[in-house]
């Protein structure tokens, strides 16, 4: 990583600003408290996981409607970016199905195999959101591989007189507009709260730098983006909503929510009809709905155990095509190359808990889950059904200076693709067949972590855990065109389950004024499943539709690299492997006095094939932050004012070879890039709160990308056609009442 004289200035003018502010008091820096166990409450620093926590005015500043753009800036997670509107969490170099993302700690199934398709929820639903980083397999089963986001919203409000708020948010690059509303009331027993929100936005612009515009298939290699300036097929239309209810008594709780996402969104793509052809944006447009039951309970007993069942049910549609915007997809609803896929599925939990014995205090579950996988058009995934079944417990203690967390899991897994018209594709492309369409995977797994309090401000937490994930329908059974990652993808029936063994120490530091999290993992996976480039190609369903000389068989027929017609894709494939992801974490808030406070946060991470000698694909970059932070006093009916001055530091990266998804934008395609440089963004946001007569108004301004910097990252799936978003004006206002 390369820093210039203008960073490096920069940065160090306002640490010496910071540094050398005088105030008669000093502000401390609140310990933030959350869930760390089903069982107590604990502070983010006194459990042995590595936690982060975004909520109140935080949240309130960082507020998007892509929730891994909202948790990039917590060190260790990285944001696999599609434009303003797609955002998929990742944590510690993992994504996908090896994140656990969780709805009001509930599971979420959002078809999370592919690179564009982010969590169906709005953010701005949420009262809090947790992030755990590192295996929570004991706890939340498969797919915890990497860690958990769990995404809650308010609590219902027992006991407490009607309030809500409405807000409001702007941006200038995409024009993206939302306004979303929430309300909650309740009496001693009984309580209910809602929400609701609309989010839509145009096309987003990248800065106006040297293109490729013009190139073909045929022309000289060149790294310049295809498209700059305003990015097309890159709109979208968000509606989400929110209802939950609760009774409460002495004998315990019941509580039951409702919550629905729906999107209309355009990804951008590129093709072009023959080597002599210029490439041209192509729309692919999503129509995606999301709605989800979650029940839970709590019933207290004499003997002080608890009676914890839950239930959720999740019904998730995606519709996609290849090259229609979602304004005239409907057109081809049903037809052979439009995508529709429906999955339903059941989760039963039920815990009990127990109390202290022997100084031990813990949870014994069995986990359920049904989920039905319907293919009502298209060819990508199949229609395929997933039972699990699963059984747990969870103890911890608290001895003097330690407290410690220690559990183990058995889980089943079982996976159908039938046999039937519905999958007709796929067997007879030779994808799958009878011989190898069941699949049967079982995993025991265990953990033990401990953190212990060195003094009032030092303390230590080690964790040893394993993780476990079966491989998903899509990465056994997949075969057809995937515009996620520009090609035809397979599937892999001979793939097993990944376990992981993660080891992390961390040290930390707490005062008053001083927060300091330092950190070392290393996670060894085994069978790691990876989507790698074959080196050969097949027909895309574009061409097979438009080509009279070609029919559905003829996507069978494989190109070897270099003798592939016009109209063709590059084949991937699920690969598996053993890997090791490694790194370092480092975070550091500190307040200077009652005014100046700063953030820092430092990334190192590597990734490595230990099988095959070589790195993994899409590991992050290196990188950093650093923030500053200026809170004047109070002014007329301005308070909680706060001035923030932030740089995004990240190093250059390469693809790790042809395996690596988007690898062809350094090779064969004659456009963009899979490799990226080195490059430093800034940004500059101000928050208040104005006091009125009854009601308290928050602002919220900032400037994303100051500079206005060209850049492209290294996990941005546009990075084969374009860059980064450019400058962005963005006003947010929420008024209670």
């Amino acid at each position: 990583m390369k820093l210039t004289k203008l960073n490096l200035a920069v940065l160090l003018a306002a640490y010496g600003l910071a540094q050398h502010a005088s105030a008669e008091q000093a502000s401390e820096l609140a310990p933030v408290t959350l869930t760390a166990s089903p069982i107590n409450q604990h502070g983010t620093f006194d459990v042995p996981s590595q936690i982060n926590v975004l909520t109140d005015n935080d949240k309130s500043a960082k507020e998007s409607g892509s929730l891994a753009d909202m948790l990039e800036p917590i060190t260790g997670v990285n944001n696999l970016s599609s434009g303003s509107q797609s955002g998929k969490p990742v944590i510690r170099g993992m994504t996908g199905n090896r994140v656990k993302v969780l709805s009001n700690g509930q599971t979420t199934d959002y078809q999370a195999y592919g690179n564009r398709h982010n969590p169906n929820m709005d953010p701005y639903l949420a009262e809090r959101i947790e992030v755990i980083r590192g295996p929570q397999s004991v706890l939340f089963g498969s797919e915890a591989l990497a860690g958990v986001v769990n995404v809650m919203q308010s609590s219902l409000p027992y006991g407490q007189h009607s309030e809500g708020e409405v807000a409001a948010e702007y941006n200038t690059n995409n024009q993206e507009k939302m306004i979303g509303t929430k309300i909650g009331m309740g009496s001693d027993r009984f309580a209910v709260h809602a929400g609701a929100s609309i989010r839509e936005a145009d096309n987003f612009h990248v800065p106006t730098v040297s293109s490729s515009q013009g190139a073909t298939p045929s022309s000289v290699k060149s790294y310049d983006p295809l498209f700059v300036g305003e990015v097309l097929n890159t709109n979208f239309k968000n509606r989400a909503a929110t209802l939950g209810m609760g009774y409460q008594q002495d004998w315990g709780l019941v509580e039951l929510r409702f919550n629905h996402w729906h999107s209309l969104q355009n990804y951008l793509g590129i093709e072009a009809d023959n080597t002599a052809s210029e490439y041209e944006a192509v729309a692919a447009g999503q129509k995606l709905q999301n709605d989800e039951m979650q029940f839970k309970a709590e019933f207290f007993t004499d003997s002080d155990w608890v009676i914890k069942p839950s239930w959720s049910h999740i019904r998730n549609q995606r519709e996609a095509t290849h090259d229609l915007p979602f304004e005239t997809m409907a057109q081809e609803k049903g037809e052979d190359h439009y995508l529709d896929v429906l999955v339903r599925r059941n989760d039963y939990k039920l815990a009990f808990e127990h109390p202290k014995i022997g100084g031990f205090e813990g949870e014994l579950g069995v986990e359920l889950t049904d989920k039905d996988q319907i293919l009502r058009s298209g060819h990508l995934t199949p229609t395929a059904n997933v039972d699990k079944k699963a059984i747990y417990l969870f103890e911890e203690t608290e001895m003097d200076n330690w407290l410690v967390q220690f559990g183990a899991r058995y889980d089943t897994h079982s996976v159908e693709a039938p046999i039937n018209a519905q999958n007709e594709h796929f067997e007879h492309l030779g994808f799958f067949d009878e011989t190898n369409n069941e699949r049967d995977f079982g995993v025991l797994t265990g953990s033990f972590g401990a953190n212990y309090r060195l003094d009032g401000n030092w303390s230590v937490a080690a964790n040893l855990g394993q993780g476990f994930r079966a491989p998903s329908i899509f990465e056994l059974y997949a075969g057809g065109e995937h515009g996620g990652v520009q090609a035809f993808q397979l599937g892999n029936p001979d793939l097993d389950a990944e376990t992981s063994l993660n080891a992390d120490l961390s040290l930390r530091f707490q005062s008053d004024k001083t927060q300091m999290v330092a950190t070392l993992y290393n996670n060894s996976i085994k069978n790691y499943i990876y989507l790698a480039n074959t080196g050969f190609y097949r027909y895309s369903e574009a061409e097979i539709e438009s080509n009279g000389a070609l029919d559905e068989d003829d996507l069978a027929t494989r190109f070897a690299e270099g003798t592939q017609p016009s109209g063709t894709l590059p084949e991937m494939q699920a690969q598996q492997t053993d890997a090791r992801i490694f790194g370092a974490e480092f975070s550091l808030n500190h307040q200077f006095d009652s005014t100046w406070s700063a953030d820092l946060g430092i990334e190192i991470i590597r990734g490595e094939d230990t099988k095959q000698n070589r790195i993994l694909p899409l590991i992050p970059a290196n990188n950093a932050r650093v923030a500053i932070h200026y809170q004047p006093k109070h002014w007329q009916n301005l308070e909680q004012q706060k001035w923030s001055l932030n740089v995004k530091l990240v190093d250059a990266k390469n693809a790790a070879g042809a395996y690596e998804p988007f690898s062809q934008f350094d090779s064969s395609v004659k456009v963009g890039t899979s490799s990226t440089r080195a490059y430093a963004v800034y940004g500059l946001s101000y928050q208040a709160q104005v006091k009125l007569d009854k009601q308290n108004l928050k602002v919220s301004a900032a400037v994303e990308n100051l500079f206005d910097t060209a850049y492209i990252d290294f996990l941005n799936t546009y990075k084969g056609y374009t860059l980064n978003s450019g400058r962005n004006f963005k006003l947010t206002m929420k008024m209670d009442f």
